[in-house]
């Protein structure tokens, strides 16, 4: 293509060096803030070659897509848009690199091969396709990556109508790196189940579904991997790698000749070398790359000729310094440090730097065979000027500088002025200015504060908008730039919402969905775990079983109990059994004692207790005549647009209920619950910025003074721009600047205080107090929470809480006591790295070294305080160029907080500590945790004490040290691989299982009703109190002590196969879910939706599974018309009915009268009888009984009544029901 036909303007420029090569690179001046996307965009649009973006940092890379999506949104022919992110380990770490990045990497590299036309490619696309902009760092291109002919061989491009042998696929996903999984959730697993095919391809958002019919694919879908259901149709898939580098019989011949040839014989000894003989992936096998391949190849070498490069700035100096980079790492990782010799080397062997790594001369020879364009901001000698006029002036020298110089209380009201001030004078001057706002709250705001300017605004779909819109025009339109820029000849400002609220950090949260699903369902649950049958008690799980009856066999979930009775529950029938949380030091129950069910009656009696003094409660505040504050005014709206991060949607709904609350007439009292670093400390801001724009004034109390310290940080910072006066109250001020703040508190010359329990002391006197903030309430003394229970009376209260409060428990106590809760974790793009191993003083030394040199900090938990000394003075000689403080929960408490207030100000880079961490404060630095004995803690304080890192957008790491495998428990084993598959900062909510749920309740409801979850299970609990609490909803209009209604359990036998065959589900974990959930559908809707579900996920559906979907039908049914027993064949039915049936009398006589005596009513029974039928087709039987218990109700208003809340209906003389037992002792089976 002739560059002199590029049209768009701001190209005109660079049309005499589109078709250079070589050096030196053109360079670019005049290149402000967003305006290097707006110029990639615009000629990738029109110049037909791949662009590649070279940012300095991954970082920078990140922001600089989104760029791009912003300035390409409007395109009619969708730009493909790539990504080449770096592998985040470090050089040489024995470490691979994280999936997702795996993924997107080898995604871009295979594109590149149909660029070319040697990779396979997808009908509808063509491989000389060479549109595509590529963004990527200096670092990516140095590495060196697998060969593109290998690549392309195992690149597999699948569409609907082709032929797919079963077989074959299996074998090409395990020679692609793919996992097997009973159900794909993330990249790089697949299940495979009759003829559908689900996996997981790298570069995908979802993961992909394959139907087949016989060996050809009759559909292609996408599906969630949360719920598992299909989404969208597409037309066709590309099956990728997992991995960079492939194990088959090739590469590992490879690998072992030149592995020996590097290294020498003795190196056949080393684990890696007989791990990989034998196809076993090993950690950080990627970093001998070059080894799998001869010869390794680099991203240049994927490029079509005639590829463009748009160097940003830094990336030149970025290239240096990695490579200087990768140096000192070959250098720290072979050699111990100068004059400690008994030292060990950090790692095993490893290959030499410019194996694995381009140099910087390599680098730039690469480059000479493509047009190369270096962008440098300012004038330039000889540079391309694209004639753009800088940032904006009121920022100057950028967006971000000025709003820091516009920090200060004097300035912030002034930089609005200033800004809107540069925008009508950009207005008089014909300029079409754009707003750019990440979200459409923030928007909204932006248009609030400006309209407070006299500034009016229009929305805009895209940036395209703004340019054909009218010159003069201001627009508000969503997109991520991070700075702005002006033209001033095509008339154009571009304004991004950091430069007038600063610098917000971007957070991607994951679904959530769910969370409360692995706590209920059975999907961890493992033979021997304790389990709580609602009829029967605490038992043990013993799996499920296969049983014959007859001729029918079906499967039943076998609990053991004392004595060793066992009890087979039908899997019908699992709506009432739940997994036990708690301790497994309880007794198990006995079958046919009493003891349960007075244990189940004393927990209803102290709930019901409980219920009724929260409602109490309830009822008093809303009695209660508090202050009302103002609602979400301007102010408040600029205010809260300078929040630094994207609110995550329950941080929202959290925020929206405070506000609620307190423009309410009754004093808040609010609980809200996150993990540490989740948000709940930017609620608290934002009530108490509304309190004192409202002349109130704010406590906030921390538990502890390092806690009370960052609260302290943290309001000075985000309060800084306004006139607010803050006071800190605690151990670390002097006496003088204790007085001096209690004065400024009593006269009102400080709104907000922030302390330890010291500002609940009789010296501390408020002028005007409307709001107090706690946090974390449950860890202050009893004399602390009867004074913080005098201020609830009138002033408002926010509780901050971190321990997990399940979200079950939330729902039940609706309406008697206001939770928030934030379970959406603010994910940065890399989760907590978890590593198990032994161990190694190796390992240990390169781990912390890792983290020192990053200039972070280290965890290293050790939990026995009687030699934690002598260990220290070992870590010390081991790594001597750390800082080491060592602190554990026998010191003294001042001298404990002087510690962790040091780790917290980084005067020491390792704290050798025990579990006293494991409530602690966040610190974003540390960023390594090294857990001694890993396996003597439980999976949920494992989890907790990982939580303690990854606070920061750098790649976080767990190490679990255990003894070796031989010497660990089975229990021990499964905990440490459930910590280690899940790697989310919020898995702790999905977790929340065992002593965190009865913490969790206990800050709700206190320690006596802890006990009582002890003693019934969490699941049970819960259902009681939702029960207690809706009785008392229900009757608190008549003033009525509630009763609780009789609950039908109906015993159904109906002689059909109702289970789900082995080969249809095989994962004995996936059956009991499913199990568990058809039990508890509720509605006929609820069963066509999980028979639609079923169907999708696993093909067409064997009649067993059929006949259990309707047999759940059946049996809500009976609950619904107070059938307490059903017992059908192939001859007939009887149906016993409850004394209060919910059934149509009517109903009962005309089938008597109809049935010619084949239908006869027993009085003794107090049953209805069909005889003389011909039911011996499954089917036939149990559609005849679907229309006979349809036929009963007693109106069709009554169809969708649940059992306890049908109106009984008064037995006639004729139908006299007498109550029978539905447990067949015998059998002993429900």
């Amino acid at each position: 293509m002739d560059p002199q036909t590029l049209s768009h303007p701001l190209l005109s420029p660079l049309k005499p060096y589109l078709a250079q090569r070589g050096s030196p690179f053109p360079v670019l001046c005049d290149l402000p803030g967003g305006s290097f996307a707006w110029l990639a965009t615009a000629l990738a649009r029109e110049w037909p070659r791949p662009l590649v973006l070279v940012s300095s940092s991954s970082s920078r890379a990140e922001a600089l897509y989104r760029e791009v999506l912003f300035f390409s949104e409007y395109f009619k022919q969708p730009l493909p848009l790539l990504s080449f992110p770096a592998w985040e380990t470090m050089p040489f770490e024995p470490l691979s690199p994280f999936g997702p990045l795996v993924g997107e990497r080898i995604s871009t590299l295979f594109r590149l091969t149909q660029m070319t036309g040697s990779g396979p490619v997808l009908a509808g696309t063509e491989s000389g396709a060479t549109h595509a902009i590529i963004v990527t760092t200096a670092a990516a291109l140095m590495q060196r990556v697998m060969p593109a002919q290998q690549l392309a061989q195992h690149g597999l491009a699948i569409k609907k109508g082709d032929q797919l042998n079963l077989t074959v696929m299996r074998e090409f996903l395990h020679l692609s790196g793919y996992r097997h999984a009973s159900q794909v959730v993330e990249p790089g697993e697949f299940a495979i189940r009759g003829g559908i095919i689900d996996f997981f391809p790298p570069g995908h958002e979802n993961p992909v579904r394959i139907e087949l019919f016989g060996d050809e694919v009759e559909t292609l879908r996408q599906f969630d991997p949360v719920t598992q259901r299909s989404t969208d149709p597409i037309p066709g898939v590309q099956a990728l790698p997992t991995s960079e580098v492939l194990l088959n019989e090739n590469t590992i011949r490879s690998f072992r000749t030149q592995y020996r040839q590097l290294f020498g014989g003795q190196a056949a000894d080393d684990t890696l070398y007989k791990e990989l003989s034998k196809g076993i992936k090993v950690q950080g096998m990627e970093h001998f790359l070059p080894l799998f391949y001869e010869p390794a190849e680099t991203f240049f070498d994927y490029l079509p000729e005639g590829s463009t490069f748009l160097l940003e700035e830094d990336a030149l100096p970025a290239v240096a310094q990695f490579e200087q980079e990768v140096q000192e790492r070959h250098r720290l990782v072979g050699a111990p440090p100068e004059g400690r010799s008994g030292l060990p080397r950090a790692t095993g062997r490893h290959l030499p730097a410019d194996a694995l790594y381009l140099t910087l001369p390599l680098w730039q020879e690469a480059l000479q065979r493509f047009t190369v364009f270096e962008s440098r901001h300012g004038a330039e000698k000889g540079g391309v000027s694209l004639a753009f006029d800088g940032v904006v002036d009121f920022i100057t020298p950028s967006a971000a500088a000025a709003v820091n110089d516009a920090g200060g209380k004097a300035n912030k009201e002034s930089t609005l002025d200033r800004v809107a001030h540069h925008i009508r004078t950009a207005q008089k001057n014909g300029f079409r200015i754009a707003l750019t706002v990440r979200t459409i709250g923030q928007r909204e705001r932006l248009r609030e504060v400006l309209e407070d300017h006299k500034i009016s605004t229009r929305l805009a779909p895209h940036w395209e908008g703004v340019l054909t819109g009218q010159p003069g025009s201001t627009w508000v339109v969503i997109g991520d730039v991070e700075q702005g820029f002006a033209h001033g000849r095509i008339g154009v400002l571009l304004i991004p919402e950091e430069a007038i609220f600063g610098r917000r950090t971007r957070r991607r949260q994951r679904d959530q969905r769910y969370l409360e699903q692995l706590l209920a369902s059975f999907s961890d649950l493992q033979e021997g775990n304790l389990v709580v049958h609602a009829d029967h008690g605490i038992g043990r799980f013993g799996g499920l079983q296969p049983l014959a009856i007859g001729t029918i066999k079906n499967e039943f979930l076998l609990i053991s109990y004392q004595d060793e009775d066992k009890l087979y529950v039908p899997v019908e029938n699992l709506d009432r059994v739940s997994k036990y949380s708690g301790s497994e030091e309880i007794a198990l129950d006995k079958l046919g004692s009493a003891k349960w069910e007075k244990t189940k009656e004393r927990t209803r009696k102290k709930i019901l207790e409980m219920a009724h003094e929260l409602v109490h409660l309830q009822a008093l505040r809303a009695a209660t005549e508090g202050f009302t504050f103002a609602g979400a005014d301007p102010l408040y709206q600029e205010f809260a647009a300078t929040f630094p991060f994207e609110e995550t949607p329950d941080q929202a709904q959290a925020i929206e209920a405070v506000l609620q609350d307190m423009a309410s007439s009754r004093p808040m009292d609010r609980l809200v619950c996150g993990d540490v670093g989740f948000g709940k400390t930017e609620v608290a801001l934002r009530a108490a910025f509304r309190a004192v724009m409202d002349g109130k004034q704010v406590a906030v109390l921390a538990p502890t003074t390092i806690l009370a310290q960052q609260h302290f940080e943290t309001f000075s910072r985000r309060l800084a721009p306004y006139p607010v006066k803050l006071e800190l109250l605690s151990r670390f001020r002097s006496p003088l600047e204790q007085k001096q703040a209690l004065r400024r508190l009593s006269n009102g010359e400080a709104e907000i205080a922030i302390g330890t329990h010291r500002l609940l002391q009789s010296d501390v006197h408020f002028k005007d107090i409307g709001l107090l903030v706690v946090d974390e309430e449950q860890r202050f003394g009893v004399s602390h929470k009867e004074k913080l229970k005098s201020f609830r009376a009138t002033v408002d209260i926010l509780t901050l809480t971190a321990t997990p409060i399940p979200r079950t428990l939330h729902l039940a106590m609706a309406g008697v006591r206001d939770i928030s809760i934030i379970a959406t974790p603010p994910l940065d793009r890399l989760a907590i790295r978890t590593i198990i191993t032994q161990y190694d003083r190796t390992q240990v030394r390169e781990a912390i070294l890792r983290e020192i040199y990053r200039g972070g900090q280290v965890y290293y938990l050790y939990n026995r305080v009687q030699d934690i000394e002598k260990f220290a003075a070992q870590l010390g000689e081991l790594v001597p160029e750390a800082k080491l403080g060592v602190a554990h929960g026998q010191m003294r408490e001042g001298q404990l907080e002087r510690i962790m207030f040091s780790f917290y100000q980084q005067e020491f880079n390792v704290l050798l500590c025990t579990t006293i961490i494991e409530n602690g404060v966040d610190i974003p630095s540390a960023n390594t945790i090294i857990i001694h004995r890993a396996d003597k803690f439980g999976l949920a304080q494992l989890h907790q004490l990982r939580g303690r890192v990854g606070r920061s957008k750098h790649r976080a790491y767990a190490y679990l040290l255990v003894p070796p495998a031989h010497n660990l428990t089975e229990d021990a084993r499964k905990r440490l691989d459930a910590l280690e598959s899940l790697g989310d900062l919020g898995a702790g909510f999905s977790l929340a299982t065992h002593d965190l749920e009865i913490r969790g309740a206990g800050n709700i409801l206190g320690d006596e009703q802890s006990g009582q979850i002890r003693e019934v299970g969490f699941e049970l609990y819960n259902q009681m109190l939702r029960e207690a609490i809706q009785g008392l909803a229900e009757n608190a209009v008549a003033q009525e002590k509630p009763e609780r209604p009789e609950e039908i359990i109906p015993n159904i036998s109906l002689h059909v196969s109702t289970h789900i065959p082995h080969d249809f589900v095989p994962d004995v974990h996936q059956r009991l879910t499913l199990y568990k959930r058809i039990a508890e559908l509720n509605s006929a809707e609820e069963i066509l939706e999980m028979r639609s579900e079923l169907l999708d996920r696993f093909g067409p559906l064997p009649e067993s599974i059929t006949n259990l979907l309707r047999l759940v039908g059946i049996k809500r049914s009976c609950r619904q018309l107070r059938i307490l027993k059903l017992d059908a064949g192939p001859k007939g039915a009887s149906l016993q009915f409850h004394p209060q049936p919910s059934v149509n009398p009517q109903a009962i006589i005309e089938l008597i009268q109809q049935g010619g005596g084949a239908v006869i009513f027993n009085h003794q029974t107090n049953a209805l009888v069909v005889k003389n039928r011909l039911w011996d087709v499954e089917e036939v039987r149990l559609r005849a009984l679907e229309e006979l218990l349809e036929r009963l109700r007693p109106d069709p208003a009554a169809h969708n009544k649940v059992a306890e809340k049908a109106p009984p209906v008064a037995a006639t003389g004729k139908a006299r029901i007498v109550h029978a037992g539905h447990v067949d002792k015998r059998r002993k089976s429900v």
